[in-house]
């Protein structure tokens, strides 16, 4: 009975020896990387969306095409109306 006792604490022992090991590995693979070490890249410029005044779907203003004050997603759209 000493002996199943020692035996069953040995393998908790071992188990949390690998949870603490995983835990550390993968906090060390989220970590993230600092602003000076990261890749340098222009940032993206933002633009402003407007709607579809046919169906209604979201696109970038610089990509509608206008019939008066109306944005459309396409030029059959722009017809349609």
């Amino acid at each position: 009975m000493n002996v199943l006792l020692w035996l069953m604490l040995v393998v908790l022992v071992i188990l949390a020896l690998k949870k603490k090991a995983r835990s550390t590995l993968d906090q060390a693979q989220t970590r993230q990387v600092p602003p000076e070490q990261a890749p340098s890249r222009p940032a993206a410029k933002a633009e402003t969306m407007v709607c579809c005044a046919h169906c209604q779907v979201y696109l970038p203003a610089s990509e509608a095409i206008y019939a008066g004050e109306q944005a459309y997603c396409s030029q059959a759209h722009a017809d349609h109306a």
